[in-house]
């Protein structure tokens, strides 16, 4: 995986990708830490199964990735959605589906990257992904909608960590046995997760790796690193900066951001839940220092996911 993120301009790629450290990532330790991640895939001429993007599984047949990865895509052109996180090597047929409907976010740029978004969807309609659902159902949150927000914003559910804005969840777990104070919501920790190569040049992973911690970045420290032509365009663009000690590279693009808090240990029988906070969508080189990765805020998106999902499911109740 971990390296910087798989799109953007040429000069920048080549530029800063050769002669840099590249921070690797590590195997979860447990097989079922990232359940929810996904390897997209395309069918080659001779049949071969090849990632090319990572995704999130949301559950019910769900994928979200970045728009990048899939815009003009037609799924009967063969692509395909590992989920589970599993090895892929170990190929399993009932994790392997092939995406029937792609939906790309309309607001969609391709010169900035502007809302870099898109659902997906496979079947799972045979029953044969319940087990999967539960489990990322239990150990995947999605982060509350915003109407405004901000990177750059200490007020209407952002808070400081590190200095810097990150949307944190605004619910507690009541639901399974925890409150959580403001101050223990500070102590979130994200990490990246993918498929992707350790290098802009080197090969993707059979196994998927994850790195961080990953520290999100306001929208004037971004600019400050990345410049006006990288950086997101406006604070309230649906895109922030992160940086830390592992990046994304080439392949890892459309995966995930997720976050969770630094309040280790089980609840009852299962681990804390993260919560998917960005969508992995560009940056300059692999592992390039000083230079952050810009991702997709999945909070500013959230009414446009649940709007499709809601609409789609009205649609085909038996889907």
């Amino acid at each position: 995986m971990v390296g910087s993120l798989c799109f953007m301009f040429a000069s920048i790629l080549i530029n800063n990708a050769l002669g840099h450290p590249i921070v690797h990532g590590v195997l979860p330790r447990d097989p079922t830490q990232f359940s929810f991640a996904v390897s997209l895939q395309q069918v080659l001429r001779n049949g071969t199964l090849v990632h090319f993007c990572g995704g999130t599984y949301l559950g019910q047949g769900w994928i979200l990735t970045a728009n990048h990865c899939v815009v003009g895509s037609d799924p009967i052109s063969g692509i395909y959605a590992y989920v589970g996180g599993l090895p892929l090597l170990d190929s399993q047929p009932f994790v392997r589906r092939p995406v029937r409907q792609v939906i790309s976010h309309p607001d969609y740029n391709r010169v900035t990257l502007g809302s870099d978004i898109a659902l997906l969807r496979i079947d799972g309609a045979d029953g044969s992904l319940q087990l999967l659902d539960k489990l990322v159902q239990s150990n995947l949150l999605l982060p509350p909608k915003v109407d405004h927000p901000s990177n750059n914003n200490m007020a209407g559910g952002f808070i400081g960590v590190g200095g810097d804005a990150l949307n944190l969840v605004q619910s507690s777990y009541s639901g399974l046995g925890f409150d959580y104070t403001a101050d223990q919501e500070q102590d979130e920790e994200c990490h990246i997760f993918g498929y992707g190569s350790d290098s802009f040049y080197g090969p993707t992973s059979d196994r998927l790796q994850y790195g961080g911690p990953i520290r999100p970045l306001s929208f004037d420290r971004c600019l400050q690193m990345l410049g006006p032509v990288v950086a997101p365009a406006t604070p309230n663009s649906g895109m922030f900066c992160a940086i830390g000690q592992a990046d994304a590279c080439r392949g890892d693009s459309g995966g995930g951001l997720v976050c969770r808090r630094k309040i280790w240990g089980p609840v009852g029988d299962r681990e804390r839940p993260y919560t998917l906070r960005g969508i992995i969508s560009y940056g300059a080189g692999c592992g390039a220092p000083a230079s952050p990765g810009v991702y997709t805020d999945v909070s500013f998106y959230r009414t446009w996911i649940d709007e499709l999902i809601a609409a789609s499911e009205l649609a085909s109740p038996n889907a």
